[in-house]
């Protein structure tokens, strides 16, 4: 992208956008060049892969610890120091876990809501990147990734916690965060499901429980397909129905090139 002249950082990301634009309309060709960064900010880890325009990585992915305590601006150090490692990009899609409205956070339960609630994350990720920037839930954007456009698709994310993202005819219903609903014994699927419970009760056990959700959520939504992702989705030990398919980290953050088709 070409260095803009001098100006402040608000007027400088409004013209950087409106570049982004007029290069992005639908049957161009200029449109074909991006590189659009992923960039997945997690409750343990934070992600980050470039990918060419048909969602081929161009790099390894780059992972770091997330910071703890998990501020904003820790996290938004650990990204500004993993951007030093990446090749070129265009522009920048990011999830973030918890729910995001217009690029200001509402919730962030495994980050500390008393750290997020209403910051406005947008604004911190492209003055970092320099590039424009989408920020969505991490499970809407994996989402993007790996569903297949037709009826309803749930995607749960098996990872720190239990993301979630719902889907009708390839359209997102944005910020479903059923993880925090109530599920069993008192607790909700996050806290039956989440890496913690893993860990502590162990893989066979842990993959009952999946398994359970999966059969109480499947006559609720009435999917043609769950897609299930995230770290632990490897771990599972049971045999899993017909209409749920396992993706993998990589897979989901393909959902970045996805995430700018639509405004």
């Amino acid at each position: 992208m070409k260095t803009l002249g001098p100006r402040n950082n608000g007027e400088r990301v409004a013209a950087e956008h409106a570049l982004v634009r007029a290069r992005n309309g639908k049957g161009t060709a200029r449109a074909k060049m991006f590189v659009t960064l992923c960039v997945d900010i997690g409750g343990t880890g934070i992600k980050m892969i470039a990918l060419n325009p048909r969602g081929r990585p161009l790099n390894q992915r780059a992972r770091m610890l997330t910071p703890k305590p998990a501020t904003p601006a820790a996290v938004i150090k650990v990204v500004r120091r993993m951007l030093e490692d990446q090749p070129r990009f265009d522009r920048v899609s990011v999830g973030f876990p918890g729910v995001v409205v217009n690029g200001v956070v509402h919730t962030a339960v495994n980050l500390g809501n008393a750290y997020w609630a209403q910051h406005d994350i947008l604004s911190d990720l492209e003055k970092v990147c320099k590039r424009p920037v989408r920020v969505i839930n991490d499970a809407d954007l994996q989402g993007y990734g790996v569903i297949e456009g037709r009826g309803v698709e749930l995607v749960l994310t098996l990872g720190t916690g239990l993301g979630s993202a719902l889907f009708s005819g390839g359209q997102l219903v944005p910020n479903l965060e059923l993880g925090h609903h109530p599920f069993k014994k008192g607790k909700t699927y996050e806290e039956r499901l989440c890496d913690a419970e893993l860990k502590q009760h162990g893989k066979k056990d842990w993959s009952r429980r999946v398994e359970e959700a999966i059969e109480t959520l499947e006559p609720i939504f009435n999917y043609r397909v769950l897609h299930l992702g995230g770290g632990n989705a490897e771990h599972l030990r049971v045999k899993l129905p017909k209409n749920v398919k396992i993706f993998t980290n990589v897979d989901g953050m393909t959902g970045g090139l996805r995430l700018w088709e639509h405004d």
